[in-house]
């Protein structure tokens, strides 16, 4: 298009008002100008000069809170106050906000409040009504540019606030006059504008509700905030004031999960009487509860009281208690599902025989470092929905008992039977068969020679693996019993495996049979395609080739070599290039791994980005320079977190007597030094008898046979 003046390229301002009312009613308010060009001008002083700092916001959203219009105003500058004006309070009303002054310490800020699109000054899906406060609201400034905020309960001049309302009391008045122009408090047409409160100035007590960090923190932050305080003085502090005591309660009321042993730091001995207190506050919403304070002194009664006020609780874990008596939990928490005890001395069968019977809720019970149970309460109990048992370190365990309970339980998918006594293990077979549907086993820590001085073929075991199809997780760590032929009957019989524990499985050559080796490693990874977690820690018979068999298994995530003096970092390599999913590699202790484990996993990590850690502690790559290895943002490399045990290595040797010791005691048998060691007045033919080697004899003095042939 031609212009034949300059004057005329320009937009014509009252044409661009009239066509932006009609086609866009909300996007222009009163007090924003059109410059020449079309764009909108924001002022930052009231016609009577004064600084805008304070904002009138209207179209609230109902049960807006002075939170909320922290959540939106405070992105743009410090907020002096926020106020809010509610609406008719009554016995059958219900307050409703009407309208709110948002005052910044800054007028700039104000003036950015005042810019921002309007889609970033939303609530609960409302755009927010923004524009300044009238003359009379706005803080006055001094000579010296000092802001005079006003104090609390000071109201402004009648005859001051008579000449400024002359001019604004009655927005409609100049939308009546002026088509072009809207209200000091509105936004839009003038129907909107007929909607708006005119807010009164004496309803406004200025500046007196000054903020605190109630309102500037949301509810998630300050829930943070208050998980550091000890719910003592949490409950201690109510009485500060009203709002206050409100956030104390409702953040009780939120709280899931409780641990006793968070008073630690507090000498406070934990009696029933305080731990009724606490649960009395908080208990009707919790789901986890743990009981392991060091000072305790609870009696029977915990468990009524736990029952009383935990209705909802669904996991309950009890340490080092003395109380007999759990029985009544069954009566109080109808919703009980995990229930653990550990290191309970006095826990009995007696103590449990309520909690699994036929109308029990409880879905796995967990007993750990217990003299006492034998496994009797199981006994024609019929729990239904009980799938997990778990039994560790517990030496009165019956494994003929448990076989027969076993026969009650139908739904068992997890069973862990660690540290048990070594006749346990007799009976495992028998148990196993009884359990087809078994997802979860365990059978770790069967250290005893006992039998193993007497060789048994685990031909019984082998048997009962082959029924478990559905198994997924096998825990066999520190197991003498286990050998390739059970590893190659699991990767027969186990296709949906996917975490395989075999750590330190009789690793030590003096042994009479020998444990786990590259046979059985590379027969597992070879027919279980789901394995992700493997832990082959503690082996003398793996090597390279048995660690390289990880490399088949294609959805591994975590590998475990701890220890292995035999590998080399070619087994791993081999794993993190074909291992796509791999996030994790930990070979602490394995002294010939080097710095080409780094090396390669950022190389794979350039084409196959993922987060990956390398566990190298006493390795050969960490003696190594660790500016020289290559960095990537997805890789984390630590070398000085050792993990490995180096009494569990295969080439452990107990170095209390060095070689240079062994001539040590030459010199005390020698008969002239021999006296003067013994001391005047000593009986050495008690020592020295030739008949001393009658073992009635030797009982008598307190001496046994196994420490004399020891020595």
């Amino acid at each position: 298009m031609f212009f034949e003046e300059d004057e005329e390229r320009f937009l014509n301002p009252e044409l661009f008002h009239a066509v932006s009312r009609e086609l866009f009613p909300d996007a222009i308010s009163s007090n924003l100008e059109v410059t020449p060009y079309g764009l909108r001008s924001v002022p930052t002083h009231t016609e009577d000069g004064i600084p805008i700092r304070k904002l009138y916001v209207s179209n609230l959203p109902p049960k807006t809170t002075r939170t909320e219009l922290f959540g939106v105003f405070a992105q743009y500058g410090f907020i002096k106050s926020c106020w809010l004006r509610m609406g008719d309070k009554g016995p059958n009303k219900t307050p409703t906000p009407t309208y709110a002054f948002v005052t910044y310490s800054n007028p700039a800020d104000a003036h950015k409040a005042l810019q921002a699109p309007k889609q970033e000054k939303q609530l609960r899906g409302r755009n927010l009504r923004i524009s300044p406060a009238d003359s009379w609201h706005q803080p006055a400034e001094d000579a010296n540019g000092r802001v005079r905020w006003k104090p609390r309960g000071e109201r402004i001049d009648t005859d001051t606030l008579g000449s400024h309302s002359s001019d604004q009391q009655n927005p409609l008045d100049d939308v009546a006059a002026n088509p072009e122009s809207c209200s000091e408090h509105g936004e839009g047409t003038s129907s909107e504008t007929s909607e708006q409160v005119v807010p009164n100035p004496e309803e406004e007590p200025e500046e007196e509700a000054s903020y605190t960090i109630l309102d500037i923190l949301n509810r998630d932050c300050m829930n943070h905030v208050l998980t550091y305080v000890p719910i003592r003085d949490l409950i201690r502090s109510e009485r500060v004031s009203k709002n206050w005591q409100n956030m104390i309660q409702e953040y009780l009321s939120s709280i899931r999960m409780f641990k006793t042993s968070w008073w630690q730091h507090v000498p406070v001995t934990l009696t029933t009487a305080v731990l009724r207190r606490v649960l009395a506050r908080l208990g009707g919403a919790l789901l986890r509860l743990h009981i392991d304070h060091h000072w305790s002194a609870l009696n029977d009664r915990t468990a009524h009281t736990v029952g009383k006020f935990c209705p909802h609780l669904e996991e309950l874990k009890v340490v080092g208690m003395h109380t007999k008596n759990w029985n009544p939990l069954i009566y109080g928490c109808k919703q009980l599902k995990n229930l653990s005890f550990i290191s309970c001395n006095k826990l009995t069968d007696s103590s449990l025989v309520q909690l699994v019977k036929s109308d029990s809720c409880i879905e796995s019970l967990t007993v750990a470092n217990n003299t006492h149970v034998t496994g009797l309460f199981l006994t024609g109990s019929n729990p239904p929905k009980l799938t997990s048992l778990a039994f560790f370190n517990c030496y009165s365990l019956q494994g003929t008992v448990l076989s027969a309970a076993i026969d009650t339980i139908p739904t068992l998918t997890t069973l862990k039977l660690d540290v048990c006594p070594v006749s346990m293990w007799k009976i495992v077979p028998t148990i196993l068969n009884k359990l087809p549907k078994l997802e979860e086993l365990s059978l770790s820590e069967y250290t005893s020679v006992e039998l193993c001085l007497m060789p048994q073929g685990n031909e019984a075991f082998c048997s009962a693996l082959s029924k478990l199809s559905e198994l997924r997780t096998l825990n066999l760590s520190r197991n003498i019993y286990i050998t390739n032929a059970v590893l190659k009957q699991v990767a027969q019989s186990c296709p949906k495996l996917q975490m395989l524990n075999v750590s330190s499985c009789n690793s030590r050559k003096h042994f009479p049979h020998a444990g786990v080796g590259d046979d059985g490693v590379l027969a597992v990874c070879r027919s279980c395609a789901d394995l992700s977690r493997l832990d082959v820690s503690y082996l003398a018979a793996l090597t390279d080739a048995g660690a390289a068999a990880a490399a088949r298994c294609l959805r591994l995530r975590s590998l475990t070599a701890r220890g292995n003096a035999a590998l080399s970092a070619a087994p791993f390599t081999q794993v993190l290039h074909a291992c796509h999913q791999l996030q994790e590699i930990d070979v602490c202790g394995c002294d010939c791994v080097s710095e080409e484990v780094v090396v390669q996993a950022a190389i794979v990590l350039e084409k196959r980005p993922r987060p990956l850690t390398l566990h190298l502690a006493a390795t050969n790559a960490a003696h190594a320079d660790e500016l020289e290895f290559p960095t990537h943002k997805l890789l984390t490399v630590d070398t000085r977190d050792d993990r490995s045990n180096p009494h569990l290595r295969p080439d452990f040797v107990d170095r209390i007597f060095d070689d240079s010791s062994e001539d040590s005691l030459d010199d005390l048998y020698d008969r002239d030094d021999f006296d003067e060691f013994l001391g005047p007045g000593t009986d050495d033919e008690l020592y020295l008898d030739d008949e001393f080697d009658d073992y009635e004899g030797m009982y008598a003095y307190g001496l046994h046979g196994p420490d004399i042939i020891l020595l």
